[in-house]
């Protein structure tokens, strides 16, 4: 019973086995914050300085690492909280709109892995919270290190600048803060604008019509394509909420808050797939401040509505909406298992034997459930470079192996789609 409502609900994302990525931020941060500071290239170090000490404390396990993601999505909720009491004073929206914001499904899938997107998501909302507020200083803070966390979270101050050019008289304080965030984060620019010709091998897809019709929707929800019969489904979710944005928009008494989530809304959608048609850029999850957006056009949207009963009814079938589709989505949404592919092999295994990853997708959980006493290997008989995008700088010539070992010592291969194999060579 425990391991159906696991499976039928977001704890999945709290215990599932670890991928690639999840790893390579476990092995990256295990290393000494000189080595991760000087060999990360697009990614900013500072989350990694976070899980660096949070490892330290609560050690590696899949929960002990996507728990600190969790504590900043939390954080994220409370400033949801605090934000919605000043949007909706004394009106059941104030507790809503957090309700609404935590169990969006985008938000509470990333708000769980053991990446850079838990704390991503909590930068992105404190600063649209400090800059709404004209807290300044906040905004400095939490902007700059929203961007040491995240490079891609500079669409969160790019339509912030876009719009208070707008629709802002100028003050020192906010002109200030604005030339202080462009300076603390210069020195980064510069050092990821080096490396962009490698760019011409990496892990961004190309747009096309079928995304740009069905973004708005993807994003609230975080589909990617799987179920591959969803992507009508996000069409008609995309059209609903263009058609909030312009009901909230219209509405005089909610047309200043909502121009600032519109700007952040569809200025960094415009920017990011407009460049992809012609060098891919766009990535789902890296667009995730347009989530946080969207999740307040449609709680704004709500309020503007006149029939108390018909607001109540649209705001309490949308919560429940979502509420349904993350019991049903998980599953659909989840790993692959790659743990119990590899607690398989070490029963099997003798310690003469060895273990191998199939390709670079696969190696670092293949290294990570191994354990330290296995000899893992990636399986590489053509010689070529490890991807950058991958990993590179945790892989080294000596983990890779051309051929396969001679019998009686068996190589246990995991493939990328969970499964495994017995593989040797044998004397004629």
């Amino acid at each position: 019973m425990f391991s159906f409502i696991i499976q039928h609900s977001p704890l999945l994302y709290l215990t599932q086995s670890l991928w690639r990525d999840e790893v390579y931020s476990v092995f990256m941060a295990a290393k000494p914050i000189s080595y991760f500071v000087t060999h990360l290239s697009f990614e900013p170090p500072f989350y990694y300085l976070l899980l660096h000490f949070w490892m330290k404390l609560f050690g590696m396990s899949e929960i002990a690492g996507r728990s600190l993601s969790f504590v900043a999505f939390a954080g994220a909720t409370i400033v949801v909280i605090h934000w919605a009491e000043k949007l909706f004073p004394k009106h059941w929206l104030s507790w809503w709109l957090p309700v609404f914001f935590f169990f969006n499904p985008m938000l509470l899938y990333y708000g769980m892995e053991l990446r850079t997107y838990g704390w991503y998501i909590f930068f992105a909302t404190l600063s649209l919270f400090a800059y709404s507020e004209k807290k300044w200083t906040l905004w400095t803070i939490a902007t700059v290190l929203g961007f040491y966390t995240h490079s891609f979270l500079i669409i969160v101050p790019l339509a912030q600048t876009i719009h208070f050019l707008v629709t802002r008289t100028k003050t020192k304080e906010a002109v200030r803060a604005f030339i202080i965030f462009g300076l603390c984060i210069a020195p980064w620019i510069i050092k990821i604008a080096l490396p962009m010709m490698q760019l011409k091998s990496s892990w961004y897809f190309p747009v096309n019509f079928n995304l740009v019709t069905s973004v708005l929707g993807n994003l609230f929800l975080g589909y990617e394509g799987t179920p591959w019969y969803l992507w009508g489904f996000t069409k008609f979710i995309s059209l609903l909420i263009i058609l909030a944005s312009y009901a909230a928009f219209l509405t005089k008494k909610t047309r200043g808050i909502v121009s600032l989530f519109l700007v952040q809304l569809f200025v960094p959608l415009i920017l990011v797939i407009g460049v992809s048609f012609f060098k891919p850029l766009y990535v789902n999850r890296y667009m995730i401040a347009v989530t946080i957006a969207e999740v307040f056009i449609i709680a704004l949207a709500i309020s503007v509505i006149r029939n108390i009963l018909f607001q109540k009814i649209i705001a309490a079938s949308t919560l429940l909406f979502i509420l349904l589709f993350n019991i049903w989505y998980p599953s659909k949404h989840a790993k692959t298992d790659i743990r119990s592919t590899v607690k398989q092999v070490n029963a099997l295994k003798s310690p003469t034997d060895i273990i191998i990853a199939e390709n670079p997708l696969i190696v670092f959980e293949t290294m990570y459930y191994a354990g330290k006493n296995s000899r893992v290997y990636l399986y590489n008989p053509d010689h070529n470079a490890f991807p950058w995008y991958v990993g590179e700088g945790l892989v080294s010539d000596g983990q890779m192996a051309d051929d396969f070992p001679q019998y009686p010592i068996r190589a246990f291969m995991i493939h990328q789609n969970g499964t495994f194999n017995v593989v040797y060579k044998t004397s004629l």
